[in-house]
């Protein structure tokens, strides 16, 4: 009942992002545009016309960018926070996004750019090298809050070596930068839609394959090893899965914070279950349907001005860090 209730609210966010958008399209034109007859006696053929474009060109890839980056996001953060079975663990904090932001400032500041598939793999390579900075020096750092400051150093070096490309790069460059800083759902289209897709379906993949590592992690290495896991094998495999979906969801949406911590714990708060059967498709649904009504509210529909879609992300996903913190000091 649970998931079917995650199910329809999804769909819900779904089509009404489509439905609803800037341009003034009535939800009659819409629905002919998606799933109706394309011709009328007193209209022009649709698929000809700016509504047509709009819907099929713009609103609905935006749409998906908005499901895979919530989807890509939250699963990024609920591997992170298994393997280092830290509660505030995630892409943005643990500096793994900051590292594929980097990668894509080389892309658009340092002048280098090629296509999607550069961003995709410029932001993969930033992020592996954060995750393996982390993995390196994650033996000598003692207790979560060494790993939340290493996380935090990471995203602070990195940023400098932004700030210093954003310095010496020229004006064009910048505004191109700062403009995909502030995150968008908006920027994917059908011919990327397949890289995004192959990065979400490779990072759910190596999910389910290690699920009986991730559930027994709990335990420990120590535990884990002594039901015959390879721990080292199984956490190369989560890690790297959790860079890659990082860096699709940053090098197309633009870095997007909080999401990817917080939306794990609304999974397992909703569902009152620390199985990853169930965690992980729960986040993943959890994710996109978050992610679809920040995209929502940052467009500055029913009367709300615009914002930038980082910092709506940002206001949704900090409450619940706090209850997290708040709940756990509690008991």
């Amino acid at each position: 009942m649970r998931f079917a209730i995650l199910v329809i609210l999804l769909l819900s966010a779904f089509l009404l992002t489509i439905f609803q958008g800037t341009a003034d399209i009535s939800f009659y034109d819409v629905f002919r545009i998606l799933f109706g007859e394309i011709w009328s006696d007193n209209s022009p053929h649709l698929s000809n016309s700016a509504e047509w474009r709009i819907v099929w060109d713009f609103r609905l890839p935006r749409a998906f960018a908005a499901v895979f980056a919530g989807a890509s996001l939250s699963l990024s953060g609920l591997l992170l926070q298994s393997v280092f079975r830290n509660p505030l663990a995630g892409p943005f904090v643990l500096g793994i996004s900051s590292g594929a932001s980097l990668g894509v400032a080389l892309l658009l500041l340092a002048g280098w750019g090629f296509g999607s598939f550069g961003f995709l793999s410029a932001a993969s390579l930033g992020a592996g090298a954060a995750v393996a900075f982390i993995i390196a020096f994650s033996k000598f750092v003692r207790g979560n809050a060494g790993l939340l400051v290493l996380g935090l150093m990471i995203g602070y070096f990195t940023d400098a070596i932004v700030s210093i490309l954003m310095y010496s790069g020229n004006s064009e460059a910048l505004r191109g930068f700062i403009s995909w800083g502030f995150g968008s759902f908006g920027r994917l289209r059908w011919a990327e839609m397949p890289f995004f897709a192959g990065a979400v379906l490779t990072g759910l993949s190596v999910s389910f394959f290690c699920i009986k590592y991730l559930n027994a992690i709990a335990l420990g290495d120590d535990g884990a090893q002594s039901l015959g896991i390879s721990v080292s094998k199984n956490r190369f495999a989560v890690l790297a899965s959790a860079a890659i979906l990082a860096a699709a969801a940053t090098a197309f949406c633009g870095p997007i914070g909080f999401i990817g911590m917080a939306t794990p714990h609304l999974a397992r708060g909703f569902f009152n279950s620390d199985n990853m059967r169930i965690l992980i498709p729960s986040s993943l649904l959890t994710g996109g349907l978050l992610a679809l009504i920040t995209g929502l509210l940052s467009q500055g529909l029913w009367g709300l001005p615009p914002l930038p879609l980082n910092a709506v992300a940002s206001l949704m996903g900090a409450p619940v860090v706090v209850w997290v913190l708040f709940s756990r000091s509690t008991r």
